[in-house]
């Protein structure tokens, strides 16, 4: 059935009851339609520029940070709460051996459950400077996809509340057309004694 109803909103039988607004309206679903189906081109184009810029930020990350083990020297205070609120986020003192065993240390902020001696994984850049941790190659491609389907789902939007405002446009016109040949009706001299 529901089936029936779309290819009845898409593709209508000529009529003569169908009224001037009823075709503006199928003309602005079919509009509708083809856009978002031309749309969809770009938007794979859009999901793979976003997965090519995150694999690229990711290689960028790789080439100018390593990671490392660091180890947490002191926990902040409070450290290892378990039961209710256990505060903001805080900075806490690290240090790590580099293959050369040189040993450095940074500050990094740091959830307050983080105790000290607690081990954790770092990249870190040049200056002992930590970075955010590069993407996977699964991440990238996750971005792109992500970037796709919402850039999809904002034409939906879109698309949906233009046709929203034009039924809605169109709703209101029929009306005040209906009410004026009513009006015509029962205001009509020659209609006689039955109407």
């Amino acid at each position: 059935m529901r089936l029936d109803r779309m290819r009845a909103a898409l593709l209508p039988r000529p009529s003569v009851l169908r009224r001037r607004s009823d075709g503006i309206e199928t003309a602005a679903l079919r509009c509708a339609v083809v856009l978002l189906v031309l749309l969809v081109p770009f938007l794979v184009l859009l999901g793979r520029h976003g997965a090519d810029d995150a694999a690229a930020d990711a290689a960028a990350t790789r080439a100018q940070a390593h990671p490392v083990t660091a180890t947490v020297l002191e926990a902040p205070p409070g450290a290892g709460m378990t039961a209710g609120y256990t505060g903001g986020l805080s900075t806490v003192d690290v240090a790590w051996v580099e293959p050369d065993l040189t040993r450095h240390t940074t500050q990094i902020t740091a959830a307050p459950s983080v105790r000290t001696g607690d081990r954790m994984q770092l990249w870190i850049a040049a200056g002992d400077r930590p970075v955010v941790p590069p993407a996977s190659d699964t991440d990238a491609v996750v971005e792109g996809v992500v970037d796709a389907v919402g850039a999809l789902v904002a034409a939906v939007v879109v698309l949906a509340g233009l046709l929203i405002t034009l039924r809605l446009v169109l709703d209101r016109a029929r009306m005040r057309a209906w009410d004026a040949d009513w009006w015509t009706f029962v205001h009509r001299r020659d209609r006689g004694t039955t109407g």
